[in-house]
């Protein structure tokens, strides 16, 4: 066999290998967490919050991905498991580029929860104003297409360990 023969050959596995890891049921189990982590996070108790939405969200999950994996579920339950599952990872993904739009406006922390009742934003910042908080909502308004209801708090580090 020629060298450029051989070659082929050997990308060619590469390549099947590469498609059958991907492919691979384990490769499907981590694609299903939608957390996006901020790292450039300073208070623990923010973190805490959004390890709390984290876990109960994840939950979610594998419920909806139990109901997708059963042989007798309906179609009409599988496609309503799959819309759902969907949409929690685009609203994981959406709390995400709030936050850090937030913290690029020059906050400290961010913490972003939306839900069917509205939108929660807590911003840790030693001072507040009507101006930056209708930024903030203006902000979030663009972010997520169907939020009606948007309260901001601003809070102090004080403030934010005694709630």
């Amino acid at each position: 066999m020629k060298k450029n023969q051989l070659a082929l050959i050997f990308l060619t596995l590469i390549t099947m290998l590469a498609v059958w890891y991907f492919k691979s049921p384990s490769a499907e189990e981590k694609e299903d967490d939608p957390t996006i982590f901020v790292t450039n996070t300073k208070n623990q108790v923010l973190t805490n919050m959004r390890e709390a939405i984290r876990k109960e969200r994840s939950q979610r999950l594998n419920e909806l991905n139990d109901i997708i994996a059963d042989e007798n579920a309906s179609i009409v339950s599988k496609t309503a498991a799959s819309i759902e599952k969907d949409e929690l990872s685009a609203l994981s993904e959406l709390e995400a580029l709030v936050e850090i739009k937030v913290m690029n406006l020059g906050y400290q922390d961010v913490f972003v929860h939306s839900s069917s009742s509205g939108t929660e934003v807590i911003v840790l910042a030693n001072e507040s104003s009507a101006t930056a908080a209708l930024d903030i909502i203006n902000l979030v308004s663009e972010t997520f297409d169907k939020t009606d209801n948007i309260v901001v708090n601003f809070m102090t580090q004080d403030q934010l360990n005694k709630a």
